[in-house]
């Protein structure tokens, strides 16, 4: 398939270690290519796809740091911009021992927040058959959120539309994010929420419920359970679809990368359940390295990874 995204092109900064807060002096390593969409664009063309990506990069190293990457993967980079005078955006990560994680974001007044509704225009959409897009970039500011907006009113109507909501309350309140996903959630044909996401957009009591209630609106929803696997809901069906046990060293990137998978595996004609499996596998191969983009897969790579599960189940 031709695939486009829109978003912002960061690299990512990590600790090195677990329980290192931003407040003291420890040790970083990086930086990594990193945002959501140029994860998802990035594993979506190792898979096969036809990529390309509208976004924006000041002219420093962190900017060739990501757009080197991404060419080595084989997306399209022709429409990313070099913004002079802004700097490439960047995202500051400390991991807990408790498994959770605090980000650091430079982005609304970095290069990566300058998307604009001209990069749209610029773009001949006829040319895509799926567009992926992501609560963040709406919420970063007024010129990624009118962008995106002029993205969906452009975007012909035979070109499948798929949606991650990825609210990230470091950028925007979750209240301001459902308002401003509503009309994209009403053209996606496909909807990735993660934990507690569905609930919070539909305004129903769990994530089952409104993972339903899309459902019954005709969309084909696929709830990310991380290291519990995924659940696809489609139309009166719910799949669920176990994940497979790695080493996890970097869990960051693993969302975006099952969803370049799960969108691959569509595009190739798979069962949504199989969809799913190939997804989770995607996605499970990605967290054992450090870097978000460093686990990145090959379609062979995820499929000799499957066989090997079905060798590991049989015996």
């Amino acid at each position: 398939m031709k695939l486009l995204t829109i978003g912002g092109l960061l690299v990512e900064i990590m600790r090195k270690n677990i329980d290192e807060p931003f407040t003291e002096s420890h040790s970083f390593v990086g930086p990594f290519p990193s945002g959501d969409t140029p994860i998802f664009i990035n594993e979506a063309a190792k898979l096969g796809n036809e990529c390309t990506i509208i976004g924006t990069v000041g002219n420093d190293g962190f900017g060739d740091c990501i757009v080197n990457r991404l060419q080595e993967s084989g997306v399209d980079t022709s429409v990313i911009k070099v913004k002079e005078g802004y700097t490439t955006g960047t995202a500051f990560v400390a991991y807990f021992g408790d498994g959770t994680r605090q980000f650091l974001y430079h982005w609304r007044h970095s290069a990566a927040g300058m998307i604009t509704e001209e990069d749209i225009d610029a773009i001949d959409l006829t040319e895509f058959d799926w567009l992926h897009v992501t609560g963040i970039t709406l919420a970063v500011n007024n010129h990624c959120k009118k962008a995106v907006e002029r993205l969906i009113e452009k975007l012909p109507s035979t070109t499948t539309l798929s949606f991650d909501p990825n609210i990230r309350p470091e950028v925007l309140s979750a209240e301001e994010i459902r308002v401003l996903c509503e009309p994209i959630i009403k053209r996606s044909e496909y909807i990735f929420p993660s934990a507690t996401e569905a609930s919070m957009l539909t305004g129903l009591k769990d994530d089952v419920s409104g993972c339903k209630e899309w459902a019954k609106q005709g969309k084909t929803v696929i709830l990310k359970n991380g290291e519990k696997g995924c659940i696809v809901f489609h139309k009166d069906e719910m799949l669920e679809i176990p994940s497979f046990k790695v080493e996890e060293v970097d869990p960051t990137g693993a969302g975006d990368t099952f969803c370049a998978g799960f969108v691959t595996a569509i595009g190739d004609g798979m069962s949504l359940y199989d969809a799913g499996r190939f997804a989770n596998a995607a996605g499970a191969l990605s967290v054992k390295n450090k870097g978000p983009m460093e686990g990145a897969s090959t379609k062979k790579e995820v499929e000799l990874f499957l066989k090997e599960q079905e060798r590991t189940t049989t015996h």
